[in-house]
C-alpha cells in the first residue's frame, strides 16, 4: 500500500501494511486518524506511519466492513454483512492501541427493524451521515436509516434456565438434592444450588441444555458456563444453547450457566445444578485402599528379596576393594623401596661425576642432564607412589598435593601461585583413578600456563558445587581461541589441541568435565570439575 504526502509517494511494505489487498471504505476522522474498512479483514487504523488491525478475535460482528460513520456522539457506526454495529470510539482507539483486548459492540439486525442484515459496499461513500444526525446505510434491500442520539442499549439481563439434561440420550430428572457437605468443590464462592441429579456408574455421554430469555434478539444471546470441580474457569460458549461432557470423573461437581443480551448485559446469577458422578468398582475408595495395601505388600517382599542379594553383592565388592587396597598398598611400597633407592643412587654418581675434569664441558652437561632427569623421575615416581597408595584416598589429601605441587612447579618457574582451599574438608573418599586422572589433567593444565601463557600469577581455587567439586586454574597471560585450538591442533601447537583433548579426555574418564575459558589478551581459565556422588550434602550447601 502506498500514499502521498507532500508530493511524495510513500509506500508501506508488507510487513507494515494493511492485512490485506482489499479496501471497502475509508474514514478519516477529526483526530488525523485514518480509518479503513476491509473485506474478512476487519477493520484497520492507520496512525503516525503504523496499521494496526480489529478483527472478529476483539469482538467485531463480522470482518468485512462496507462502511465507517461518526455519529457525533463519541461512536462509530459500522455496515458489515452481519447487520449494522456501534463501538465507542475511546474502546476502539484502546483495542487498536493494544490496551485492550475485547469489544462491547451495540449490534443491530433484524429484531431493530432491518429487512436484512446484508450490507451493501464496495464504492465510497457506501453511506452518510445527514444534517438531523440520522445515518443512513445501503443494503441489499434497500436502506437503513438510524438515529444515533435515540439508541438506547438494552440493560435487562436475560434470565437463564437449564432445560434438559440427558445422560447417555436419555433424559435425568433433576430433583431437590443439596450436595454433600464436604464432597463439593467450589471455588467461585457463590451459592451452592438445592436440586441436583446423579450419574451412574459406567454412565458416559452428559449433555446438558440451556435456554436464556431474551425478547430482543434472542438469537444472540451470548452463554458463558462452568463445571465447577473440572473446568478451571468459565469457557465461552458462543450462542451455543447446549454443551457435551464425554466423561466425568467420580465425585461432586456443580454446572453453572450465565448468559448475555445483544448488548453484552450479563446475568451473572444465571442457573444452577449439582450432579453427583457414581465411581464404578475399581474407582471406590475402599478398593483403592485394597489395591495399594497388596502393591504395597508386593513391593515390601521384591524390596526384600532385592536388598539381600544386594547385600551379598556389596559384601563381594567390600572384599574385593578390599583385597585390591592390599595389592595397592603392596605396589606402592615395592615402587618406593626400589625405584625410589635406585633414582636417589643415580643423584648420588651425577653429583660425584661433576668432579671429573677430563672433558670438562661434555661432563658438565652431561652430569646437569642427569641431575635434570633424576628429580624428573622422582617427581613421577612420587607421583606415582601418591596415586596408588589407598591411604591418600581423601579430599584433604588430594588438596594438599595439589597445593604443594603447584607451589613447587610455579615456584621454579618464578610464576606467583595464589590458592584459595577450604579450611576443611569433608570426610569423604576418593578413588585412585580419580586423583590419578584429575592430578594429570592438572599438571597438564599449569605445564601449559607456565610454557606458553606467559602470565606473571596462577589462581588455583577449589569450590563444592553440587554434585562434586571444582578445580579451577586462572592465569593472567595472553590468552587463546579455544575452538580454534581444538579445530586445527596442527597449526597451533601451544597449549594445542591435543593438550586441551587430554584435559578433557582425563575427565571424561572419570565421568567428569573440562570447560576451558579464554579468548586472546585475556588470560585463560580451565575449569575441572569432579562429579561426587557420595559428598555430603552439607558440603556443597556451604560452599
Amino acid at each position: 500500500m502506498g500514499c502521498i504526502s507532500k508530493g511524495e509517494c510513500i509506500t508501506y511494505p508488507r510487513t507494515n501494511a494493511l492485512p490485506g489487498d482489499s479496501i471497502l471504505s475509508i474514514h478519516y476522522d477529526a483526530g488525523g486518524v485514518l480509518w479503513i474498512g476491509t473485506l474478512e479483514k476487519g477493520v484497520c487504523r492507520f496512525q503516525d506511519g503504523r496499521f494496526t488491525a480489529v478483527t472478529a478475535e476483539q469482538g467485531l460482528p463480522n470482518n468485512i466492513i462496507s462502511h465507517i460513520e461518526e455519529d457525533g456522539l463519541g461512536n462509530f457506526w459500522f455496515n458489515s454483512q452481519n447487520g449494522l454495529f456501534r463501538v465507542s470510539r475511546s474502546e476502539l482507539e484502546n483495542c487498536a492501541a493494544g490496551r485492550t483486548n475485547a469489544l462491547r459492540p451495540l449490534a443491530f439486525g433484524k429484531a431493530e427493524g432491518m429487512t436484512t442484515l446484508a450490507g451493501s459496499g464496495g464504492f465510497t461513500p457506501s453511506g452518510f451521515r445527514a444534517g438531523d444526525g440520522r445515518l443512513w446505510f445501503p443494503t441489499t434491500r434497500g436502506l437503513a436509516v438510524v438515529n444515533p442520539a435515540s439508541v438506547r442499549p438494552n440493560q435487562v439481563p436475560p434470565p437463564v434456565l437449564i432445560e434438559e439434561i440427558l445422560v447417555d440420550g436419555h433424559r435425568v430428572e433433576v430433583r431437590s438434592q443439596p450436595a454433600p457437605r464436604g464432597a463439593l468443590r467450589n471455588p467461585s464462592r457463590r451459592p451452592v444450588p438445592d436440586q441436583g441429579f446423579e450419574v451412574p456408574p459406567g454412565r458416559r455421554q452428559l449433555d446438558i441444555k440451556f435456554a436464556g430469555l431474551s425478547y430482543t434478539s434472542p438469537a444472540r444471546v451470548q452463554f458463558k458456563y462452568q463445571l465447577e470441580g473440572l473446568d478451571p474457569d468459565w469457557i465461552e460458549g458462543g450462542t451455543r444453547r447446549q454443551v457435551a461432557y464425554s466423561y466425568l470423573p467420580p465425585g461432586a461437581f456443580t454446572f453453572r450457566v450465565i448468559a448475555c443480551n445483544s448488548d453484552g448485559f450479563w446475568n451473572e446469577e444465571g442457573d444452577a445444578v449439582n450432579l453427583i458422578v457414581h465411581p464404578q468398582l475399581w474407582q471406590t475408595w475402599w478398593f483403592k485402599v485394597a489395591a495399594a495395601l497388596a502393591v504395597c505388600a508386593g513391593v515390601g517382599v521384591s524390596v526384600f528379596f532385592e536388598g539381600r542379594r544386594r547385600m551379598r553383592r556389596k559384601l563381594e565388592r567390600l572384599a574385593r576393594a578390599h583385597e585390591l587396597e592390599r595389592e595397592r598398598a603392596r605396589i606402592a611400597q615395592d615402587i618406593h623401596d626400589d625405584l625410589g633407592a635406585s633414582l636417589t643412587r643415580i643423584g648420588m654418581l651425577s653429583e660425584s661425576a661433576a668432579g671429573d675434569w677430563q672433558h670438562p664441558q661434555e661432563a658438565i652437561a652431561s652430569l646437569k642432564q642427569i641431575q635434570t632427569t633424576t628429580r624428573e623421575l622422582t617427581r613421577a615416581m612420587d607421583e606415582i607412589v601418591w596415586a596408588v597408595n589407598p591411604r591418600h584416598d581423601t579430599l584433604d589429601s588430594l588438596t594438599d598435593y595439589i597445593s604443594r605441587f603447584a607451589q613447587d612447579f610455579l615456584g621454579t618457574a618464578h610464576i606467583r601461585c595464589r590458592l584459595a582451599m577450604p579450611l576443611q574438608m569433608p570426610d569423604c573418599s576418593v578413588r585412585s583413578e580419580v586423583r590419578h586422572n584429575l592430578f594429570l589433567a592438572f599438571k597438564e593444565t599449569l605445564h601449559n600456563a607456565v610454557k606458553y601463557s606467559g602470565a606473571n600469577e596462577v589462581r588455583i581455587s577449589f569450590q563444592f558445587v553440587p554434585g562434586g567439586f571444582v578445580l579451577a586454574v586462572a592465569d593472567n597471560g595472553t590468552g587463546f581461541d579455544p575452538q580454534r585450538r581444538l579445530a586445527d591442533p596442527e597449526n597451533h601447537r601451544s597449549a594445542s589441541g591435543n593438550g586441551l583433548r587430554n584435559i578433557r579426555s582425563r575427565l571424561a574418564q572419570i565421568q567428569g568435565r573440562a570447560e576451558i575459558q579464554s579468548a586472546p589478551g585475556h588470560g585463560a581459565r580451565v575449569e575441572l570439575f569432579v562429579p561426587m556422588p557420595d559428598l555430603p550434602a552439607t558440603a556443597a550447601a556451604n560452599a
